[in-house]
């Protein structure tokens, strides 16, 4: 059930017929969990916000409107219902349903919205007739009590176990977008990405991997795009499903789900019986298995190219151990899941513990089956058969810059790997922790050819922590370097757990009022470890000595560089100009940036790095 009630004229909404009927055959779907979704905002605080937050508009209702014309029904686009849910998402704004409710059929689902439709377009209209003898009568707020009570007890009387999370949405933008699925209930319990290309996307979480229970406490869905970016979207399904019997999803709604990796990948995930030895480990003698030809090699190569590599076999995992042990291969992979679980569930855990998408992943595995089913719940990541082993170093996503920091790379994260641990262990609170670990920065240009490869490679690889994600041409990187009116600057870090290595890279340009912040990237090796503080701690300092007042920045958003708006928002920079595509920042030489002593910087080589570009010309 979707909240129409506060849909406005219908001229926004889109009218092009989709080519297909849905992916979902509501025929093949035996019930439903009965949600009702409604737009919210992630910052409520209201009643207050209705007063003092600037990006308040007021509905009807005088509650706050975080879509643009609320959620239309458009009659074009059907999945459970004869309708699509039509959503323009404006800032904050997020799609909300609690589940206090219980399960029904899809034509009980169509039967009670089509009741509730009606009931509230009637009681509307003799609300808004009453309201002109009192504003005190308010009927649409008295059902809406009203509904919950008697949904709740329609519906609680029938439990049943839902196979998954079922999502069809259409994209009407040409950009995709990332939208955040989160579960709530007594706390965090599931948060999980899902990418909406333009078109249409299918997605299917399992049930059992979101650690929900429907039938207890009160708990919340929110479905809402990463880093509040604009998004216009159609949803036909939304729903948590049961299949009637075996589910079966035809080869063209397969099909019909777009892989959409990036460019590279960053992380090769194994699968082990009959992929990376021959024969099932449970059926043979654990010393008499040995690696398949040409699988060591393929390993080594791409752990020298920095390419991550994890496991996700269903096997017993002391014995698989043990033989990776005896192979002398055990030291390649990082956060290993092997057990009985789906293979799409415990790459996701991989992936969350390396900070990684899965458009970034790969999976190589010899059966089809579990290809399928990695595919279907992660459709941005690729998948190769085991006979694709031999020819996987000649890829072009496999093929990526070598540098002295990419060949280091593993040992990077296995280093985190024992951060994480420390911290986990701490008592304290997470910034005194952060002082025990005596972390350091060193600031210098790239002058060597090491730093300019690695400083290139970082731009190019960081998504996260990137202040445009523009992505350097070697000629272009060239020309920056050479410009006298430029300062260019590697930032290095290291605490005591071990060597970080080049994390950052950062270009300044003089402007005639103030110094210009053109580039800024920082490794997620280092997100949260406040290194971007110290960074502009030292940054004001020095350009407030060179007779700067004023830094200032372009921030392009993009669909995953939101986490570093709020740390530019965090150290003290104010957005002064907003837009669609980018912000203009500003940060005062006068301000010391929160937390900017908890590392230490090591900037000799720039000393007077700023002054000597503010005389030239």
């Amino acid at each position: 059930m979707w909240q129409t009630d506060w849909a406005e004229n219908t001229q926004y909404i889109a009218r092009s017929r989709p080519e297909n009927l849905s992916l979902l055959d509501s025929g093949a779907v035996e019930s439903v969990y009965l949600l009702r979704w409604r737009e919210h905002c992630l910052e409520c605080a209201q009643p207050d916000c209705y007063k003092v937050c600037p990006l308040y508009v007021q509905r009807r209702d005088r509650r706050c409107a975080r879509f643009k014309k609320g959620i239309c029904p458009n009659p074009h686009y059907a999945g459970l219902y004869p309708y699509g849910a039509e959503i323009h998402y404006r800032r904050w704004g997020v799609l909300e349903s609690t589940f206090g409710f219980g399960a029904v059929t899809p034509q009980q689902a169509r039967r009670l919205d089509g009741a509730d439709r009606f009931l509230t377009k009637s009681i509307r209209a003799v609300s808004s007739l009453a309201r002109r003898i009192s504003p005190n009568y308010r009927l649409s707020r008295a059902y809406g009590i009203l509904r919950e009570r008697l949904l709740a007890a329609i519906t609680r009387r029938r439990r049943v176990t839902f196979d998954e999370f079922a999502i069809e949405v259409w994209n009407l933008q040409p950009e995709p977008v990332r939208l955040v699925i989160e579960c709530q209930q007594d706390g965090p319990k599931f948060r999980a990405f899902v990418l909406a290309e333009r078109g249409r996307t299918m997605h299917h979480i399992p049930v059992q991997s979101m650690h929900i229970d429907l039938y207890g406490r009160p708990g919340v869905v929110w479905v809402y795009p990463e880093n509040d970016a604009p998004a216009h979207v159609i949803f036909t399904w939304l729903d948590f499903v049961r299949y009637a019997g075996v589910r079966k999803r035809s080869p063209a709604a397969l099909a019909a789900q777009p892989a959409h990796p990036a460019p590279k990948v960053k992380c090769v995930v194994w699968d082990l019986d009959n992929t990376v030895w021959d024969g099932v480990l449970g059926e043979q003698e654990p010393e008499r298995v040995a690696l398949r030809p040409g699988v060591r090699e393929t390993m080594l190569a791409l752990d020298a190219r920095g390419i991550l590599q994890s496991i996700a076999s269903k096997n017993d995992r002391d014995d698989a151990w043990r033989v990776l042990e005896r192979l002398a291969v055990s030291d390649l992979f990082l956060y290993p899941a092997i057990n009985w679980q789906p293979k799409s569930a415990n790459i996701r855990r991989i992936l969350q513990e390396l900070n990684l998408g899965a458009d970034a992943c790969a999976l190589v595995d010899d059966s089809a089956f579990e290809r399928a089913e990695v595919a279907s719940q992660l459709p941005e990541m690729r998948v190769y058969a085991d006979t694709d082993v031999a020819g996987l170093l000649g890829r072009p996503e496999f093929e990526v810059a070598v540098t002295e920091e990419s060949r280091q790379r593993r040992l990077f994260y296995v280093e985190e790997s024992g951060r994480k641990q420390a911290a986990a262990g701490y008592q304290g609170d997470y910034e005194a922790f952060l002082r025990t670990c005596n972390m350091g920065t060193k600031l210098f240009a790239p002058s060597q050819a090491a730093h300019v490869e690695r400083s290139l490679e970082v731009l190019q690889r960081t998504n996260q922590l990137n202040l445009t994600t523009h992505r350097y041409t070697r000629e272009e990187f060239d020309r920056l370097l050479d410009d006298g009116n430029a300062i260019c600057i590697c930032t290095s870090c290291r605490d005591r757990f071990g060597e970080y290595g080049l994390v950052g890279f950062a270009s300044l340009r003089r402007q005639s009022d103030g110094l210009e912040l053109v580039d800024f990237v920082m490794s997620c090796r280092v997100a949260q470890k406040k290194v971007e503080n110290a960074w502009f701690g030292w940054l004001v300092r020095e350009a407030r000595a060179a007779g700067y007042g004023k830094i200032r920045a372009r921030y392009v958003k993009t669909a995953r560089n939101r986490v570093l708006l709020d740390t530019f928002l965090e150290v003290g920079f104010v957005e002064t100009e907003k837009h669609d595509q980018y912000s203009l920042l500003e940060l005062d030489c006068a301000a010391t940036p929160s937390l900017s002593g908890l590392v230490a910087i090591d900037a000799a080589a720039l000393r007077g790095a700023l002054s000597a570009v503010m005389t030239q010309g």
